[in-house]
């Protein structure tokens, strides 16, 4: 359910705060979905950043973590598998 504008995170937090409060309408399917994308919002702000430079800095934090991963495993494996390893 993409939809064309994306929810802002403090949209989100807004929405969140009012369904808190009990001021939303929990039968509407409608409200349900915007809840369901504000909640969505919240969460991917909250794990990846608030805004497009966090999110590259998360991504390539955990880039370089898997490479420096990857490259570590495949020293430790050669290092036993050559010989008088």
């Amino acid at each position: 359910m993409a939809s064309s504008s994306r929810m802002t995170p403090e949209e989100a937090a807004r929405i969140r705060r009012q369904d808190a409060e009990g001021r939303l309408d929990h039968d509407d399917p409608e409200v349900r979905r915007v809840l369901e994308e504000a909640n969505r919002t919240s969460v991917r702000a909250f794990v990846y950043g608030r805004d497009a430079a966090s999110r590259r800095t998360t991504r390539a934090s955990l880039l370089v973590t898997t490479g420096a991963a990857v490259l570590f495993a495949g020293g430790l494996a050669l290092h036993f598998l050559l010989p008088g390893g």
